[in-house]
Formats: C-alpha cells, sequence, structure tokens
C-alpha cells in the first residue's frame, strides 16, 4: 500500500471511529500521538464529552475536503492540511453542519505503518453543538454552551 493511501486511509478512519461511536479505535488512533484544539489540549474528561444516542453513536457525519498531503519518504513523516465539517442530526435536531474548520495533521512511519503523532484543530467555525458535545468548550475552545 503506497504511503499516500496508508495516511489517507487513517485520517478516513478517524472519521468513521467518531462517527460510529467507536472510541476504542480512536483512543488507539490517538495512543502515541497528541490532540489539540484551537492551541489547547483538551482535558481527559473530553474522552466522555460526546452525546451518544440510541444507536451508540452521536448521529454525526466528519466530512474531509481540500487534502495536501506532503511526505518524506526517507525520514519517515509526514504532513497534511484538510477541511473538515461536521454535520449532525438527531430525531430532535435537525440536519445542519454543526462544525467546519481546518486538521493540521503530522504523522510518522513506524514498525507497524503509518500513525497519527499529532492532530491540530484550527479556525474552528462553531455552530450549534448541544445536541453533540456536552460541554462544547470542554473539548472545542471558544465553544458555547
Amino acid at each position: 500500500m503506497s504511503s499516500e493511501k496508508a495516511i489517507t486511509d487513517l485520517m478516513n478512519l478517524y472519521c468513521r471511529s467518531i462517527d460510529s461511536g467507536d472510541f476504542k479505535t480512536f483512543a488507539r488512533l490517538f495512543a502515541n500521538a497528541k490532540w489539540i484544539a484551537e492551541g489547547k489540549v483538551p482535558p481527559p474528561e473530553s474522552m466522555n464529552n460526546i452525546i451518544l444516542y440510541e444507536d451508540g453513536t452521536p448521529r454525526t457525519k466528519h466530512v474531509i475536503t481540500n487534502l495536501t498531503l506532503t511526505i518524506d519518504e526517507a525520514a519517515g513523516t509526514a504532513s497534511s492540511h484538510c477541511y473538515v465539517t461536521v454535520y449532525q442530526q438527531t430525531p430532535d435536531f435537525p440536519l445542519q453542519a454543526i462544525f467546519a474548520g481546518d486538521y493540521v495533521d503530522a504523522f510518522a512511519r513506524g514498525a507497524d505503518g503509518w500513525a497519527f503523532s499529532k492532530r491540530e484543530i484550527r479556525n474552528s467555525l462553531i455552530g450549534n453543538m448541544q445536541a453533540h458535545l456536552k460541554v462544547p468548550s470542554l473539548t472545542i475552545p471558544g465553544a458555547k454552551p
């Protein structure tokens, strides 16, 4: 598998893990990586901040676009930038974009292949997150309750 495909697959797995409520995979993706939102590392309790519904999911769809990927094969490092838009719909919350921003990522290649070394969320445009996060500002600094 090419490095480009392996890294793109990681980025997509991040989205699927959140949208499916698979937080074990999310935790595995960032076991050896930093996760930063607007310049701050969210506290550990932010892992329990997402509202889950009867189907076990947060009823979201994370969509990443405008991907730029730079890979240094010799060094075993890579970086990327993309836009992210998060949509949500629940029985009581009509379909809408609740978040838009940038993912600025760093990756490292190890014995098991490519992995995240950092995900930074920047330039957040924050919509109505009342149906997504129990305390929005806990996960995304500047988000309103």
